[in-house]
């Protein structure tokens, strides 16, 4: 063995070497004095996340209307983007179509159905929603605080008819 590896190990230290300088990964060393109970994995679990990895992501849930894919929510290029998979599919006949984001992990409970009406204020709108179909990305502006949010809907503004949703998984 090197001395210097002799010396970073009879310092206590541990250290984890994989490929990170190519896939971006943080390195956390801790020294072997702190029981490993001790110690905070939640903090190297979000030191550790690959740049670009999906920070939450789901599948649509049926309201109005058949609907089918998912969504993820990740960081790419400095920005938090919702993205719509390449199957997402909704109703197509439905105008008005909107992306929100509600503060319930829950939002149909207090609604009823067919519309699943929202109430005013109970939502907040990130933007129109591209097409009744395919992959799209949307930007989420930093005045949108993703912390508070507990689901993302697709909402038809002219009817307050919720088509579908989803709840926003850590």
């Amino acid at each position: 063995m090197s001395r210097s590896f002799n010396a970073f190990v009879r310092n206590g230290a541990v250290a984890v070497l994989t490929a990170s300088a190519l896939s971006g990964l943080s390195v956390h060393a801790e020294p072997l004095s702190r029981p490993f109970s001790d110690r905070s994995t939640p903090a190297i679990t979000a030191q550790m996340q690959p740049k670009g990895m999906a920070m939450t992501q789901g599948s649509f849930r049926k309201a109005e209307a058949p609907v089918s894919g998912g969504f993820s929510i990740h960081e790419k290029d400095g920005k938090t983007v919702l993205t719509l998979s390449g199957d997402f599919k909704t109703n197509d006949m439905a105008p008005d179509l909107k992306v929100i984001f509600s503060p319930s992990a829950t939002p149909l409970a207090a609604t009823k159905a067919p519309g699943f009406p929202l109430k005013p204020g109970s939502y907040t709108v990130l933007a129109k929603l591209q097409s009744s179909k395919g992959a799209q990305s949307y930007v989420i502006p930093a005045s949108i605080d993703l912390k508070a949010q507990k689901s993302v809907l697709i909402w038809c503004q002219k009817f307050n008819a919720t088509m579908a949703w989803a709840p926003l998984k850590p």
